[in-house]
């Protein structure tokens, strides 16, 4: 078992930043595409999905280096193994990398000792391709084994699969600690009309989402109140976006135009949870 360690006074960011935003990329590819009852994969799902890996992943990495921000790039070990080439780009050009299971997998829907398993093939994956080791995970729906997993057969340095809190927060099991930074509902999916797929599914795409004007409105929404907020107490805005929807041209604008709006306000911050990590670790060691 796991327990929080709490910090005895607020927390609160270096001087001068005011709002940080994670920019979490999640490159999966075509993982998680829709399998009908018989076992063969939706060919229409499978393709639109697809599409991230062979595009919509690119045209995400050239929108945030446009204008120089860093993020973390969420990455299933099975689209490393498919698209080497991006996940390559991307490390060298100084984002963040984290695990995202092998496919995609719901790991609430599977034993700790499978889970486990998978964990660690997706850690390989990493090593071996890319020679990275992974200091940050994500798991597709956590299940209440995945932290226990993580602190006892893991050297993570923090985890975001989380949804239960603002802030970061310290976590320690099973001799090892790692700090939690929550995941939240700022997603190009968690604002789609529905998020999961439909059935019998459709030849009109699994993710049937707003408009990129309502996408960018309500990021800005968000943006705008946690900015406010930030005036009396620390904030922190994830912002998750896929590369199967927000990589379409379209709805690749709405990132875009939100981060050239953002940018225009003092203290923000675009960084990554590398970043985040060691700043809020500070008001543990201040303490």
């Amino acid at each position: 078992m796991w327990n929080e360690i709490a910090l005895k006074e607020p927390g609160k960011w270096p001087s001068g930043v005011r709002l940080p935003i994670m920019i979490s990329v999640h490159h999966q590819s075509e993982e998680a595409a829709v399998v009908f009852p018989d076992g063969q994969v939706d060919p229409f799902d499978f393709s639109e999905r697809q599409y991230g890996g062979r595009r919509g992943a690119w045209r995400l990495f050239e929108i945030m280096g446009r204008h120089g921000v860093l993020g973390t790039w969420i990455i299933c070990g099975a689209t490393v193994e498919k698209y080497p080439e991006i996940s390559r780009a991307v490390k060298k050009a100084g984002h963040a990398i984290a695990g995202h299971t092998y496919e995609h997998e719901m790991m609430c829907n599977y034993p700790p000792e499978q889970e486990l398993k998978l964990i660690r093939k997706t850690v390989s994956v990493f090593e071996d391709l890319l020679g990275e080791k992974l200091r940050g995970w994500r798991t597709c729906f956590a299940s209440h084994h995945t932290v226990d997993l993580l602190l006892e057969h893991f050297d993570f340095e923090w985890d975001a699969s989380i949804w239960n809190d603002d802030l970061p927060y310290v976590i320690e099991g099973h001799g090892n600690r790692l700090l939690e930074i929550p995941f939240s509902s700022y997603s190009d999916a968690a604002l789609a009309i529905q998020i999961t797929h439909p059935f019998p599914a459709t030849p009109y795409g699994t993710w049937h989402s707003n408009t990129p004007d309502f996408i960018f409105r309500c990021m800005k929404a968000q943006f705008d109140a946690l900015y406010e907020r930030s005036a009396e107490q620390a904030v922190l805005m994830p912002l998750t976006v896929h590369d199967f929807i927000v990589g379409r041209p379209s709805r690749s604008k709405t990132l875009d135009d939100f981060i050239a709006y953002a940018k225009q306000f003092d203290g923000v911050a675009f960084v990554t949870h590398d970043q985040v990590r060691s700043w809020w670790l500070q008001n543990y060691a201040a303490q």
